[in-house]
């Protein structure tokens, strides 16, 4: 029972800090998250104040969301940055690692130096799903982009190696650097070679299955999610990389052959839905279990064992400030060796612009699961573990702090950066042209007729339908209403650019938007109308049997024919509009109105609301 209270609580955590996000747009999402983690520990006993298994933390988040990213990870820019990304996930780590472990151990030098190194490596694996957030919506360059997220992806095994040599070397005494380069070796090679494996022989599964006749998007998915945690524990029965072994093996599912019909499509739209889904909850309950385990960590610094808090914070300060200072001089001459190899100017790299995506770019390798995890699994004998424990947490929460304030503050929003009037304009010539194509196309989509009145066989029942009509005007026929209402849609659209627009686009923005809502307007004044009098000629009619009996002038079930009716011409008011829309987008392309890349990402919304029209 406890356990499942505790689901309980994480899912609502994670619920609750979507909607406070909204209420703190300065706040990312994890540090919602993990605030939410702090008060829910210190509000409630959970069975996670005791600690939690680093080995499950791994298998049962790390694992899936690894999996996930690679899949979907832009493989040619990896290959193209392949020397950089090796780089800052070897070199850097190793940097990091005896950086910060110098740093403590001088100013703790009670603290072994193999202990502190051992720190120092936790800290140099970068947090994926923090990296993945701000690279998702900023602006850092493909470059650096590239970079980030590649770093985030491999940089866990040498972490990993060194903080394992270096407990090797606390509980034994010695150190081998043959046996830790063998180890280093069998862990990332062994982890990409077998990783690769298990991915082709994965593909060959689902292919073999698909030519069986046997594949459904559920059966797909539920394969999908299978796969992580599967290939994870047979690379860690093979003594290698698991990690490592599922990021290689989502690569090769990204670049083996997949098929393109219709059936393909729609079982990856399904499988993208579910495992948005799962990444948001994965994402979220890491975080707000961080933030549960936060208050335990740090008891040790409130209990003096660190002198006191007031020495932990400086300490954690000092230590943050070593780790992006490293960064940040490992990143600088990265980029003046890039420059150097193509020819551009050494200076190019020191202009106030470049050393804020620098900056930036140091800031953005925020802490998480992977150091939480590997800073858990230290035992006991370890000398000063709750120590380090606590100081691991805090800079785990500072690097969080400064992703979230300083990056922002560095490189421009990927939204800003795009939303250019010349991409708005653009867009907004593009809806105009769409209103027009289903203005015009009405005579032929989605003509609908409200039966608030039916025609009489004869001369008698037309000249009661003609009076009646007479009556009530408009009210009795409603022509063409899913027109208007999918012509409203467009408007609201238009309604968003306009602020980002130019002065004259903008202008016909809101002119065209202000036409389309005084038509939909009218539409739904008419409806009203005829509803009302419907209402009144029943009760007029309460005690005729014909009306009883449902041949008044309106009955329930013509309303509810009408509205199906509606609903239907809607759909294909739409699927008509859609295919007017990437018309109009060639067209644009071919005068030059669209760039290329634009029309790209415009297509594929109109992609995605085909299929799910189907």
């Amino acid at each position: 029972m406890e356990t499942f209270e505790l689901i309980l609580f994480l899912l609502a955590a994670v619920i609750a800090s979507s909607i406070l996000e909204k209420f703190l747009p300065r706040v990312s999402l994890p540090l919602v998250q993990v605030a939410l983690g702090v008060v829910i520990a210190l509000a409630v006993a959970t069975p996670l104040e005791f600690g939690i298994d680093a080995e499950l933390l791994l298998i049962l988040f790390i694992a899936p969301l690894h999996f996930n990213e690679s899949r979907h990870v832009d493989s040619g820019a990896l290959w193209k940055n392949r020397w950089g990304i090796a780089s800052l996930s070897v070199g850097l780590v190793f940097a990091i690692a005896f950086g910060c472990g110098l740093a403590l151990h001088g100013l703790v030098p009670a603290i072994p130096l193999a202990a502190a190194v051992a720190l120092g490596a936790a800290m140099g694996s970068t947090d994926a799903v923090a990296v993945t957030t701000l690279t998702h919506d900023r602006r850092f360059g493909r470059r650096h982009e590239a970079l980030l997220k590649g770093e985030a992806l491999f940089n866990d095994v040498t972490g990993t190696v060194v903080f394992q040599c270096c407990m090797t070397m606390i509980a034994a005494g010695t150190f081998s650097i043959v046996h830790a380069g063998e180890e280093f070796a069998l862990d990332l090679f062994g982890g990409l070679v077998g990783g690769f494996v298990m991915g082709v022989l994965a593909w060959g599964l689902l292919e073999l299955i698909r030519r069986a006749g046997l594949d459904n998007p559920t059966l797909h998915v539920m394969l999908e999610l299978l796969l992580p945690f599967v290939i994870y524990l047979a690379a860690k029965s093979l003594h290698i990389g698991a990690v490592i072994a599922v990021v290689a093996s989502g690569l090769a599912l990204s670049l083996l052959p997949q098929r393109h019909s219709a059936e393909a499509a729609r079982t990856k739209l399904q499988a993208k839905s579910v495992w948005e889904t799962i990444e948001f909850v994965l994402n979220g309950i890491i975080f707000v279990i961080l933030g549960m385990q936060l208050p335990r960590l740090l008891r040790p610094a409130a209990d003096g064992a660190l002198s006191d808090p007031v020495g932990l914070l400086a300490i954690v300060i000092a230590l943050t400030f070593v780790l992006e200072a490293v960064r940040f001089c490992w990143i600088l001459a990265m980029d003046l060796h890039a420059a150097r190899r193509e020819g551009r100017p050494v200076s190019s790299c020191l202009d106030r612009a470049h050393l804020k995506g620098t900056l930036a770019m140091a800031f953005a390798g925020a802490k998480g699961g992977i150091t939480l995890s590997l800073m858990l699994t230290m035992g006991a004998a370890v000398p000063d573990r709750a120590e380090l424990i606590s100081v691991a947490s805090g800079m785990i929460v500072l690097t969080l702090l400064l992703a979230n304030f300083a990056v922002p503050a560095l490189v421009p929003s990927k939204h800003s950066a795009r939303r250019t009037r010349e991409r708005v304009d653009a867009e907004i010539d593009l809806v105009c042209q769409v209103i027009a194509s289903i203005e015009a196309d009405a005579h032929f989509t989605g003509a609908v007729r409200d039966s608030a009145v039916e025609t009489v066989p004869g001369a008698e029942g037309e000249r009661a339908d003609v009076e009646a009509a007479d009556a009530v005007g408009a009210r009795q026929v409603i022509d063409e209403p899913a027109t208007a209402i999918v012509m409203k849609r467009y408007a609201d659209l238009l309604q968003d650019l306009a602020p980002a627009a130019s002065a004259p686009a903008a202008c016909r923005a809101r002119a065209e938007a202000a036409r389309v809502d005084a038509l939909f307007d009218q539409l739904d004044q008419v409806a009203r109308d005829a509803v009302l009098w419907d209402g009144e000629d029943d009760e007029d009619a309460c005690g005729d049997a014909s009306a009883a009996a449902g041949e008044g002038p309106r009955s329930i079930s013509a309303h509810f024919r009408a509205m199906r009716a509606t609903h239907d011409a809607i759909e294909n008011v739409q699927e008509q509009a859609l295919v007017r829309e990437l018309q109009i987008i060639k067209a644009l392309v071919a005068d030059g109105t669209l760039t290329a890349a634009h029309a790209k990402e415009l297509r594929n919304t109109v992609y995605i609301q085909q299929l799910v029209l189907d």
